[in-house]
């Protein structure tokens, strides 16, 4: 493991990061591979040092439904690995990837050591709870432009700023909001054409009082 600390561990001390250090165990995975699957109980609290994985349920069609992409310094594992629980997705390697796993033992030890590292692990849930019930209310929208309306709404909202820069792909964005590419850049193009948005090299400005009563 590089000696490079970010994220979550970027609160650490020396001696508590070497602790962590020695105590976490590298995996190294590669593009399509299974990571986790809701057959597997979480054991360890998972930090993706390099790469990125997508955190995927299957209806019982096979359809895939893309809840999120985690990419480097972001954790999962955190809401379930005090009682063992089972993974409620799929987290699937979306490039070749390393993972930092940790047991539940030395998380506690490192809590005890540094109340910077428990903050910031709460705060990490906390997103996570956030995330999840954000995916409930966005698949809550049938209309596809009403999704889009509200993933950007959420973007500008975490930056506090009406112009924002898209986070992924727009293929990756259509995965996330369940539909295609080919519909998610119609409905930009509309949006655009209508004067919700404006798209400026690579950002998005987002007109945000009148974009905001699509959702209405």
């Amino acid at each position: 493991m590089k000696d490079n600390k970010r994220g979550l561990l970027s609160v650490l001390d020396s001696a508590n990061y070497e602790f962590l250090q020695q105590n976490m165990k590298v995996y190294e995975y590669q593009k399509g591979q299974v990571i986790f699957s809701p057959c597997d109980t979480c054991q360890h609290l998972s930090i993706i040092l390099k790469g990125q994985v997508r955190l995927s349920k299957y209806t019982l069609q096979g359809k895939e439904q893309i809840i999120s992409f985690l990419g480097p310094d972001e954790i999962f594992g955190e809401a379930l690995i005090f009682n063992e629980a089972q993974y409620p997705v799929f987290v699937i390697a979306e490039m070749n990837s390393s993972i930092g796993m940790i047991d539940k033992n030395t998380i506690l030890e490192i809590t005890l050591r540094n109340k910077d590292f428990t903050r910031v692990f709460f705060e990490e849930l906390s997103k996570k709870i956030i995330l999840l019930n954000n995916k409930v209310e966005l698949l809550s929208y049938s209309n596809i432009k009403q999704r889009i309306t509200f993933y950007l709404l959420k973007i500008a909202k975490e930056n506090g700023s009406n112009l924002i820069e898209l986070p992924f792909s727009k293929q990756k964005i259509a995965n996330l909001l369940s539909t295609s590419r080919e519909v998610i850049s119609r409905n930009f193009s509309e949006l655009e054409d209508e004067g919700y948005i404006r798209m400026e090299g690579k950002k998005v400005r987002i007109n945000i009082e009148e974009i905001s009563s699509l959702l209405e």
